[in-house]
């Protein structure tokens, strides 16, 4: 990242705030395109191009659990401005301690776990099967962190866990080029999302959490 785009980041981030205040009582889909404007004009005043490509397969009525391969510090933004359909993430809990971002995670109802506690991770399955049969689409990092590269680090295919308990439709996002955001003095003009079509409960069903995750590694890595 240059150091007029970290400026322009950090000038946005008073904006970002208040946007976030008096929309409780909006629908969380309502909350997202807010959430999802002031992405795309962050992305538009750094300069970035956005390239999209989306499944023609995808309902934008349909909960969907996305996939997506985690390069860098900011893919939240390009996911969040990308997305075809209104989404949360399944986060780590430190994530909203972090002033601004734990608010707007807060208002799009992210859903956190402790990797250290087990319990806690139970709860967060739990949470993440009910956000699902109640209709609204989640995503997940499934390499558990950011690999800083185009090279994927393994993904956990406990992961996959939400999608089976709530027999929805998972959609593999390919990601590319954002970890070089994470460079300081790096220059990126293009970012490019892909939202593969969606995988089928009945076509995911017969496979183990590892032969899926591997289907789903192998259609993000294709590009």
């Amino acid at each position: 990242m240059t150091l007029f785009r970290l400026i322009t980041f950090l000038l946005n981030l008073p904006i970002v705030y208040l946007k976030s205040r008096n929309i409780d009582l909006l629908s969380f889909e309502q909350r997202f395109t807010i959430l999802k404007k002031l992405c795309l004009s962050i992305i538009k005043q750094w300069g970035i191009k956005l390239k999209v490509k989306i499944s023609d397969k995808i309902d934008i009525n349909e909960p969907y659990y996305l996939v997506s391969n985690h390069q860098g510090t900011f893919d939240p933004i390009f996911l969040i401005a990308s997305s075809p359909v209104a989404h949360s993430f399944i986060s780590k809990e430190e994530n909203l301690k972090i002033p601004i971002i734990g608010t707007w995670g807060k208002k799009i109802e992210f859903i956190t776990f402790n990797r250290t506690d087990f319990e806690d991770n139970v709860q967060m399955l739990r949470q993440s099967m009910r956000f699902l049969k109640e209709r609204k689409s989640l995503l997940v990092f499934p390499e558990g962190t950011r690999s800083r590269s185009d090279q994927m680090l393994e993904f956990k295919p406990g992961a996959l866990l939400p999608a089976y308990g709530a027999k929805v439709k998972i959609i593999p996002v390919t990601l590319t080029h954002s970890y070089k955001m994470d460079r300081f003095k790096e220059k990126v003009s293009e970012i490019c999302v892909i939202y593969h079509d969606p995988i089928d409960y009945v076509d995911y069903k017969p496979l183990n959490y590892q032969e899926c995750s591997d289907l789903i590694k192998n259609i993000i890595a294709s590009n």
